[in-house]
């Protein structure tokens, strides 16, 4: 097994390969960039990094034969021994249409133990035929030649030897042995363990290691492997008779214990040669996770999980841009495209307290009066701002302070609201020209919790207010006699509504993920390089992307449409993204993605 405390850590400037790799007499921790060697220099933060990447190659690997990219390929031998099989090389898994994209797992100490993993056989090996005080009436004729039998013509029969659970540890210890390995490996790829095998292993370290020591601890580690050893040593010993699955446990565990990566080729042992395709692959799927699905205009979807994809695949796009990425003959597409806006996709929870209007709506020609006025003082030094509220179904002569009633708390004249259930609309009007910068996220943020149809209609995928008036607001009374009375007609709001539009709208961003750290695009030397690779792609992306929006005539036509590099970076205090030094007078921006954060969410789709 690897002794993390041993292991030389490396940030691969060069190459993008992460993992384990032998050069000469040393084992190197190849860690992806964005870390650097100060931030992984303890045996406790090279053992968590080093099963954070375990698990993510293992969910980058299974979503690569998911989706049919990656083929598996397995070197094995026989060994002379009671017919076992070892398999001393690994695997490979190369990408079918990319030979660089290679998966090393020459490493079999935490994969022999895993792989070995048969709950039942476990249970089975422990459930043993023992003595039973409990006596099975249909078998006493099996058991006369060993009854007493009394003065009053009865038989007595003491025990019975009948099926029942008893752990012999004189005989299983081979059994908790490996369950003891095997609780430890899972505990550090956050695994569940079956309670019988955690109580085997929690037995077998009780009897041998003592409650105090753990397998993953710098201060025991060395410890521990050598009682293991010791111990393995001694159950071969004393084990009479050794069966097949006797040797399955044995050779799962000999190689954990055993299985020196020193003794191992030259070259590399353990990880993926080419770190980009799993950043990109973490990136993407943390962007699908965290935007609002509607937002993201284009995905390259070559690694993301499925399971992620569903929600982005079956969403309806604030703009269809399927398609465009196509020139004379050659697709050439970015990794991402989204349109960014001002408001946020998770609502946060404001109080907003509004007290009952006086006012009244009637409609015409008849006697129905409808009453959804309220008032509030937007924040303490804006205005007092006239709201007004309704809902599907509202009766006339009711009005809408009621309904609320049932729903929030109220205090004398005033309603606390955090956000409104959906069926509720709102609506008033303002200049968002003139508001003070430092409150636009405020009442952006009051819109979207209040359900201010503007917000309802962009929601609903609506950049034209003429289709959502039609469908939304039109068959209801209740909206076009009192919700927006004041609203100037449907014309004046239609011109509001596109106002609200290029105020909310802020730009197209045009993602790239790349797996480089700031100093490669800070370099002179790398310019061309990177002009090449890089920059004129991107000239390409926004030039197809404003072509299009121009022939479709489309309401967002005239926003920006900027380009973000994504780069990998990492502090214990960073946020998710960082913006980096300005380059190229900020015409592409650098962004710093806390690796962390991504790998943590990207784990959060891993099989269980």
């Amino acid at each position: 097994m690897i002794n993390f405390g041993e292991l030389e850590i490396k940030v691969n400037t060069k190459y993008s390969f992460v993992g384990i790799q032998k050069e000469g007499s040393k084992l190197i921790f190849h860690i992806p960039k964005g870390f650097s060697e100060d931030d992984i220099n303890t045996f406790d933060a090279k053992c968590d990094l080093f099963f954070r990447l375990y698990r993510v190659l293992n969910v980058f690997k299974q979503i690569c034969i998911d989706k049919g990219h990656f083929q598996t390929g397995v070197v094995t031998k026989a060994d002379d021994r009671d017919g076992v099989v070892e398999d001393d090389t690994g695997s490979e898994i190369t990408s079918d249409n990319d030979s660089k994209n290679i998966f090393y797992s020459k490493i079999d100490a935490l994969g022999s133990i895993l792989d070995a993993y048969d709950e039942l056989k476990i249970l089975a090996l422990v459930s043993k035929l023992g003595k039973s005080e409990r006596i099975d009436y249909s078998k006493l004729h099996r058991y006369l030649n060993k009854a007493v039998f009394l003065n009053n013509n009865a038989i007595y029969i003491d025990v019975m030897n009948l099926p029942r659970k008893e752990i012999h540890f004189d005989t299983t210890d081979i059994v908790a042995m490996y369950c003891y390995i095997l609780t430890e490996i899972k505990e550090q790829l956050k695994q569940e363990v079956n309670p019988e095998i955690n109580s085997l292993a929690e037995r077998f370290k009780e009897k041998y290691l003592g409650y105090e020591y753990s397998l993953f601890n710098e201060k025991y580690y060395l410890q521990v492997i050598n009682e293991l050893k010791d111990a393995l040593e001694l159950i071969d010993h004393y084990t009479p008779i050794k069966d097949s699955d006797y040797w399955d446990f044995h050779e799962a565990i000999y190689k954990f214990l055993f299985g020196e990566l020193e003794t191992s080729i030259q070259g590399k042992v353990w990880g993926f040669s080419n770190f980009h395709t799993i950043w990109e692959s973490m990136c993407l799927s943390y962007l699908v996770k965290t935007v609002d699905p509607a937002f993201i205009l284009y995905l390259d979807k070559q690694f993301i999980s499925d399971k992620i994809l569903n929600e982005w695949n079956n969403c309806n796009k604030i703009i269809d841009i399927s398609g465009i990425f196509r020139v004379n003959g050659t697709d050439i597409f970015p990794d991402a495209v989204i349109v960014t806006n001002l408001m946020k996709q998770n609502k946060i929870l404001i109080s907003y307290q509004l007290a009952e209007g006086g006012h009244w709506d009637k409609v015409k020609n008849q006697n129905i009066y409808y009453y959804t006025q309220f008032s509030y003082k937007a924040y303490a030094s804006y205005h007092e701002t006239s709201i007004k509220i309704a809902y599907l179904q509202q009766p006339g002569g009711y009005h809408t302070f009621n309904e609320l009633k049932k729903i929030f708390p109220t205090n004398n004249s005033y309603i606390t609201i955090t956000s409104l259930p959906n069926k509720f609309y709102s609506y008033w009007e303002t200049d968002y020209w003139k508001i003070p910068n430092e409150l636009i996220h405020k009442e952006i943020q009051m819109m979207c919790n209040l359900n201010h149809i503007f917000v309802v209609a962009i929601n609903n995928r609506f950049l034209d207010f003429k289709d959502f008036y039609k469908k939304y607001l039109e068959p209801y009374e209740i909206f076009t006699t009192s919700l927006l009375r004041d609203s100037g007609g449907k014309e004046n709001i239609e011109k509001l509504f596109q106002k609200f539009i290029q105020f909310i709208w802020r730009q197209f961003n045009i993602i790239d993920i790349k797996y480089y750290d700031y100093d490669y695009f800070s370099s002179h030397k790398n310019i061309e390089k990177i002009k090449k690779d890089s920059i004129r792609k991107q000239f390409v992306y926004e030039y197809v992307l404003q072509k299009h929006l121009e022939k479709n005539n489309h309401p967002l036509k005239e926003l920006n449409i900027k380009s973000e590099f994504w780069l990998p970076a990492y502090s214990s205090t960073q946020e998710t993204f960082t913006p980096l030094p300005k380059y190229m007078d900020d015409y592409i921006k650098l962004i710093g993605v806390n690796i962390l954060t991504v790998i943590d969410s990207y784990l959060e789709t891993e099989e269980k």
